[in-house]
């Protein structure tokens, strides 16, 4: 399962469930192992069912991306950005909160530099919060706050779609969280709040005395190699632009600079590409820059037992984990996007996609394409 929770209509009704041509292909260069060879065999079923699930779908673009060991198997792109303007492997596009577990490695980087604990009270740093002392840092991460989420609220729903474009600052959307009262006991049950995410930037951004933008970028996005990812506190997004489309507010229109400023904590409302989402996201499924006593506890099963979650399936510390995938599934704008990795195989895949304006489905496309694609590049011939 996935989650898909940045899309403020989808959120309402789901949000903590876990749900043309041909522009580009690279194949891995160099010497090709027995293992690759037959990663390599299973492409042409990926790439027909890539195209088959476009024709069925009725999808605008599907973007893909595949290493294995970190090497390029396959990067595709399929369909037009815009009328007439296909869709390419260098495009960029919002990457929601598949920079959730970017935070994640973030934090924990640190908790290792003694610079926060993980059981530190976010009082610490915000004391006005409700229960500030005894919610921790990492309940923050692993939604276990308590916290109530703004973003299904009427009143949040009502105002975003009168104007998509607004910039909200981090103190209203804190403000309008606590319009309603915590949920539950910190630490006693799971609910995913974009309200977390907000706060935690801004207890770490506190606690290191820099910015969260400018820690993203000095401990996570340059050591990863992330160079066309950013955050530019703005709805800008790099040219090429994947444009995205959306009928939430009763039409079919160009959504690709609505404004995400509410999605994340500030600092962390990042557009990206296909690359960097697969090197990035791979770096955080190892662990790296992590100590690996850090890494395992970001990894920890708090949430088993809590809401849908089991010992096999659980919200982790900013990412899930999923029968040994790691993933996140974020959507945002009529953007459907995943990323995962599977640390035993040392395998990342990527896939994003945009819907045309005969799309008539309430579901992610995205989250069965991926189990679909998953399951054939890890299916022993």
């Amino acid at each position: 399962m996935t989650i898909s929770v940045n899309s403020p209509r989808a959120a309402t009704s789901h949000c903590w469930m876990l749900t043309l041509s041909l522009a580009l292909v690279f194949a891995v260069p160099g010497r090709i192992s027995a293992e690759s060879r037959d990663y390599q065999s299973k492409l042409p079923e990926i790439r027909k069912l890539v195209s088959d699930t476009m024709a069925r779908e009725k999808l605008q673009a599907v973007l893909l991306g595949i290493t294995v060991e970190g090497k390029e198997l396959l990067i595709l792109a399929e369909g037009e950005s815009m009328t007439g303007v296909p869709a390419t492997a260098d495009i960029h596009f919002r990457n929601g909160n598949i920079a959730v577990a970017y935070m994640a490695n973030l934090f924990y980087q640190l908790v290792d530099a003694g610079i926060v604990r993980a059981d530190d009270p976010v009082g610490k740093w915000l004391p006005q919060l409700p229960a500030a002392q005894a919610v921790t840092l990492e309940m923050l991460i692993n939604g276990t706050a308590g916290y109530p989420d703004f973003m299904p609220m009427e009143t949040f729903q009502k105002q975003f779609y009168a104007n998509p474009f607004y910039q909200w600052t981090p103190e209203e959307l804190i403000k309008l969280a606590f319009t309603e009262k915590p949920k539950f006991k910190p630490g006693s049950d799971w609910n995913y709040a974009h309200t977390n995410f907000v706060i935690l930037g801004l207890a770490l951004e506190r606690a290191a005395g820099k910015p969260f933008g400018t820690l993203m970028q000095e401990r996570v996005l340059t050591p990863f190699g992330m160079q066309q990812t950013a955050a530019p506190g703005t709805p800008r997004i790099a040219s090429p632009v994947l444009h995205t489309y959306s009928d939430e507010r009763g039409q079919y229109e160009d959504a690709t600079f609505w404004n995400p400023s509410w999605t994340l904590a500030r600092g962390a409302v990042q557009y990206t590409t296909l690359r960097d989402t697969l090197a990035g996201f791979r770096a955080v499924g190892q662990g790296q820059r992590l100590k690996p006593e850090s890494f395992q506890a970001m990894l920890a099963p708090h949430t088993a037992g809590m809401k849908i979650w089991t010992k096999d399936r659980y919200y982790a510390q900013g990412i899930l984990v999923n029968q040994g995938w790691l993933t996140q599934a974020p959507s945002f704008a009529g953007l459907y996007g995943t990323a995962g990795y599977h640390p035993d195989k040392d395998l990342t895949v990527t896939i994003w996609c945009t819907k045309s304006i005969d799309f008539k489905s309430d579901r992610n496309p995205v989250s069965a394409l991926f189990k679909q694609v998953t399951t054939i590049l890890t299916t022993e011939k």
